[in-house]
């Protein structure tokens, strides 16, 4: 698995953002090879996500793609970082958190 993390300003206040992540999440859904994706708000008060891929070909993908360019345009970002790491070991099976989302 591999883990996706990305950090970032944005121009937007947060209930536009919240209103944006909900309105785009049944174009990620359809992402292949995206087990997870969870949305974050940071202390400092960056935005930002945590993707789970199963592949990094599927990552690539991802990022070669219409939906990841679109990002900083969608999010009005004025700066962001972006991280990808190996997951080496998992606390629990992905399995238990299906069925979680209400």
């Amino acid at each position: 698995m591999i883990m996706h993390i990305v950090h970032f300003t944005s121009a937007l206040p947060d209930e536009r953002i919240q209103e944006l992540y909900i309105a785009r999440m049944a174009q990620y859904q359809a992402v292949p090879g995206l087990l997870q994706k969870h949305y974050v708000r940071y202390e400092n008060g960056q935005h930002g996500a945590v993707y789970t891929w199963d592949s990094p070909e599927a990552l690539q993908a991802f990022r070669d793609g219409e939906l990841f360019r679109s990002i900083a345009d969608t999010y009005q970002v004025v700066e962001w970082t972006l991280e990808v790491a190996d997951v080496v070991l998992s606390l629990r099976e992905p399995e238990a958190a299906v069925g979680t989302l209400r």
